[in-house]
């Protein structure tokens, strides 16, 4: 379903014309993720995958997420590497749509989470916030407090639908986190969507961190916050206090967090909830409670922003 942009094998070898790879071996669409396409490719007996991207116009966008991925693939992070064609380019174009090879990463994401997963992915997390310290470029977070605000007033309509009067509620959550939002954490460049299907386990060990293009400079804590909403609730939104201790626990062992980011943490998961419920609503074909293709359901993040708006302090998420 994620295979929006269809090729055949003369479109693939006419796009691989500019690249120093020779013989198709095999290529099938990927059906997950809701923004790009997405294929598997075999070429002179090695894999890659084929992204095309169907939603991003600005190159400079394309080309600062696969600069990063470039960077900290360099410096030891498990993500996918770039692959340059005969032009020294990341980036190409197939059916006219811009287009990037990577290198292929072995693991599978998980359904079932468990504190041992998230004690590693807490872990490879820190890894990634204290190596991008050194990478030079930056990216406005366009979906943080004036993107959320915006995104309140476009989808009224769909809020009060969604739920009676939720709108009003939501205003009223947003004005208390924007007065309540810090503004001096540690920051740098975080993936800011790190939910379990970008999250590939090997032998119960994280293998690859993957769909880097939600990626911005915003503070290393929220990235975290988002960890929180997307690991650490079940499938019917049961909070697991093992899961996040395991987590924090985890980002610990390789980079602490300070007193402030540590009680700044439920402002922000209240934050990544709200984002999350926003976008998620933003989604949603008007004329159709369900767009087979993107339809994620808002009322997940909806049932978490009320869990954290309940919390006082750290210790009621079990720390």
């Amino acid at each position: 379903m994620a295979v929006f942009t269809h090729i055949d094998n003369l479109d693939l070898m006419d796009f691989l014309k500019n690249y120093d790879l020779n013989d198709i071996n095999f290529f099938n669409g990927i059906n997950e993720g809701i923004q790009n396409t997405n294929y598997k490719i075999g070429i002179d007996s090695k894999e890659f995958i084929l992204t095309i991207y169907e939603n991003m116009s600005d190159i400079k966008d394309i080309e600062f997420f696969l600069e990063l991925m470039m960077y900290l693939s360099s410096n030891n992070i498990k993500c996918p590497t770039p692959i340059k064609n005969l032009d020294s380019k990341f980036i190409g174009k197939i059916k006219s749509k811009p287009a990037a090879i990577l290198t292929f990463l072995k693991g599978k994401s998980i359904s079932a989470v468990s504190k041992g997963n998230t004690f590693e992915l807490g872990k490879a997390l820190a890894d990634m916030h204290l190596n991008v310290q050194n990478f030079n470029l930056k990216k406005k977070n366009d979906l943080s407090l004036s993107g959320w605000k915006n995104l309140l007033g476009v989808n009224k309509e769909k809020l009060n639908k969604l739920e009676v009067n939720l709108y009003e509620k939501l205003t009223k959550e947003f004005k208390k986190i924007q007065n309540n939002w810090p503004n001096t954490l540690p920051s740098g460049i975080i993936h800011a969507d790190l939910f379990p299907d970008n999250v590939l386990f090997l032998d119960n060990k994280v293998s690859g961190l993957i769909d880097f293009y939600f990626s911005c400079t915003d503070f290393f804590a929220y990235d975290l916050s988002i960890c929180v909403n997307a690991w650490c609730f079940d499938n019917n939104n049961k909070f697991s206090k093992d899961n996040a201790r395991a987590l924090i626990s985890g980002y610990q062992e390789i980079r602490a967090l300070s007193e402030e980011e540590l009680n700044s943490l439920p402002i922000l998961c209240s934050g990544s909830a709200l984002r999350f419920l926003l976008t998620r609503v933003d989604n949603l074909d008007s004329s159709n409670s369900k767009d087979i293709v993107n339809y994620q359901d808002p009322n997940e993040f909806l049932s978490r922003l009320r869990f954290h708006q309940e919390i006082n302090s750290i210790e009621d998420y079990g720390l």
